[in-house]
């Protein structure tokens, strides 16, 4: 198979990942970097010499690429800002490339819609960074969810319990903000870091192959441990299209690393599955299944899943923009239910050093998520102290988020 050429946008922060995988699948004869954007080469002076000894053009502007490489590379990569995704997604869809974008692909219902609209008129596809699609478990757990097996879908719940250091919103501009430079951002554990177990549990909820469910209402709850203008602990239900409720507990203020997990409740069975692990399901007679994890690089296989698709192998693309229509509803439903991003008291914190930085500790927040999650309710609903009680928010016809911090 001829190798799909990539032009890739940076080199530094998470373009370090696709970097790496760009090179893997150019060692199996399946990629190869024709371009690269590096705006500061003086910085990075190991990747000058890799790509100036593959004789891969290099350009101090996205927009000198774009122009320059038309029609000579098949597929640009954006592992860039979040504020920048909609503009640079839709200039390189307009100029004839084919895109794969980092996640989210937008945060504003209205944007993603222009890039939707820009997709159908290019001709071109556009992929979006949501890995946790082409991971063979995930995929096995949709499969048996449209295959009626757990019967109907009543609940999908998905808790993430992180920590981040003061460091992580250091690393750049945007990190951490609700706005930057005039755009939305809304980082935070719903749009970004633990936002894949929202969007798989959207795909989840939906017996249908292919289809993510949409959200009618949502009521969530948004909070702040660290000092920060966006939030980094959420819980939210969604009510969705199939009838199911999607619930999703998220912090960044753990006092240690956990990998996540979400649960699909049918009325013929439970579904359990954490991040790394099999997934086993539970039917309703005592019988137990299991769906076997792979080990597989989920970011490697997306990338494959491109390439194979632009070289009609595969026949579906398995993260497409209109796919993530449901998750950005929801995040907007979110923002627009929560109306605030509640800083929680200094009394419930604890800010100690650690890795050369502080880290921010919200007290209990393990228990309580746990206890949201085996439970189903949100935080306020379990009478946390710190918790505001909020209503839902309906997205029938919702077509613009406008909210200022």
């Amino acid at each position: 198979m001829e190798p799909v050429t990539f032009g890739l946008v940076g080199v530094g922060g998470y373009a370090t990942v696709y970097l790496r995988i760009l090179r893997a699948l150019e060692n199996e004869g399946l990629a190869r970097i024709s371009a690269v954007v590096i705006r500061s080469p003086e910085k990075y002076p190991k990747e000058v010499e890799y790509f100036r000894s593959r004789a891969t053009t290099i350009y101090r502007s996205y927009d000198d690429m774009i122009d320059a490489e038309r029609g000579r590379i098949d597929i640009v990569a954006l592992p860039t800002a979040i504020h920048q995704h909609k503009e640079m997604t839709i200039k390189a869809l307009m100029s004839g490339f084919n895109v794969i974008v980092e996640k989210p692909p937008a945060v504003t219902i209205q944007d993603l819609d222009e890039m939707i609209e820009a997709e159908k008129k290019s001709g071109k596809f556009c992929v979006v960074g949501f890995q946790l699609q082409s991971k063979t478990v995930v995929q096995g757990i949709k499969e048996t969810i449209c295959e009626g097996k757990v019967g109907d879908v009543k609940y999908v719940l998905a808790k993430g319990k992180w920590k981040r250091l003061d460091s992580y919103y250091e690393r750049n501009a945007w990190a951490g903000k609700f706005m930057h430079e005039g755009k939305y951002v809304l980082d935070g554990t719903v749009s970004n870091p633990l936002s894949h177990y929202l969007m798989s549990s959207l795909f989840f909820a939906s017996m249908e192959r292919g289809r993510a469910a949409y959200p009618i209402r949502v009521r969530a709850e948004l909070y702040r441990g660290h000092r920060i203008e966006g939030e980094d602990t959420s819980c939210l239900d969604a009510e969705v299209d199939s009838g199911a409720h999607v619930l999703f507990f998220a912090t960044l203020c753990s006092p240690s690393e956990s990998r996540p997990s979400q649960r699909i409740i049918g009325t013929k069975g439970t579904i359990d599955w954490t991040f790394g692990n099999n997934a086993y399901i539970k039917y309703a007679d005592g019988s137990v299944e299991v769906i076997k994890e792979d080990g597989k690089d989920e970011r490697m296989e997306l990338f494959r899943n491109t390439i194979r698709y632009l070289r009609g192998l595969d026949e579906n693309i398995n993260c497409t923009l209109e796919l993530t229509r449901p998750f950005v509803l929801t995040l907007n439903g979110a923002y627009e239910s929560a109306k605030r991003i509640k800083q929680i008291p200094d009394k419930f914190i604890v800010r100690q050093a650690e890795g050369g930085s502080m880290a921010t500790i919200i007290l209990g927040i393990d228990d309580i998520i746990d206890r949201a999650f085996e439970q189903k309710l949100l935080f306020s609903d379990l009478g946390v102290e710190w918790a505001y009680k909020t209503d839902y928010f309906p997205l029938k016809n919702y077509k613009c988020f406008s909210l200022t911090p």
